[in-house]
């Protein structure tokens, strides 16, 4: 394209990339400039469209994977700008919020993060639990944090387990070793809440019964 021509369709045209928009949703797309080259005779004057950045047009040419391609417009501005989010949940949801069969009202788009189409597909393809890492920018697998037990209710547990050994001391005719009445005592003072200091459980004592 000659530097006059373009300089002719530019100032017609000073953004590259349009939508036309009906309904509250983008109706059809036009890349101006190379429109303006090949005489588009269904090009509206750019007055009439919405400015569509050269990010948006990229990522109106990825497929959606619901089949319908919306495009929420708001006045002249296009929502959800981004088109691929997360919610802020850990673990989080992702939302192609362009391939809804309607243009859509919900989430809002400040209880989301934009994320890019290569993540969304990973995850699409890969279900699996994420995050969204603020740190990196990126989303992250979940890995829930360990389930902690009360140290009572793991003295509580223990419990039953002495009370098994104690049956079987009675029914063979022995009793504990000094260890582990020590440790008798040791587990009922945390099950019964005198001890409150301990973090731990003591460990079992190796030799149990004593004839």
């Amino acid at each position: 394209m000659e530097n006059a021509e373009l300089n002719t369709i530019k100032a017609a045209y000073p953004d590259q990339y349009y939508a036309t928009v009906s309904a509250g949703v983008v109706d059809q797309l036009f890349d101006a400039w190379a429109s303006q080259q090949t005489n588009d005779p269904t090009l509206p004057a750019a007055a009439d469209m919405v400015v569509i950045t050269s990010d948006q047009w990229g990522l109106a040419q990825v497929p959606s994977y619901s089949g319908s391609l919306k495009i929420p417009v708001s006045g002249t501005t296009i929502q959800y700008p981004a088109r691929f989010y997360c919610d802020k949940n850990t673990p989080c949801s992702v939302f192609d919020m362009w391939g809804y069969l309607s243009a859509p009202t919900s989430p809002a788009i400040g209880d989301l993060y934009a994320i890019t189409p290569a993540q969304y597909a990973d995850r699409l393809l890969n279900p699996r639990n994420q995050y969204y890492d603020t740190a990196t920018g990126q989303l992250a697998d979940y890995v829930p944090p360990p389930v902690v037990i009360p140290l009572k209710t793991q003295a509580a547990s223990a419990m039953v387990w002495i009370q098994q050994q104690a049956n079987l001391a009675s029914a063979m005719g022995e009793v504990f070793t000094a260890d582990m009445k020590a440790y008798v005592k040791a587990i009922a003072a945390i099950a019964g809440g005198t001890d409150t200091t301990s973090t731990a459980l003591p460990a079992r004592p190796i030799d149990i019964l004593t004839s």
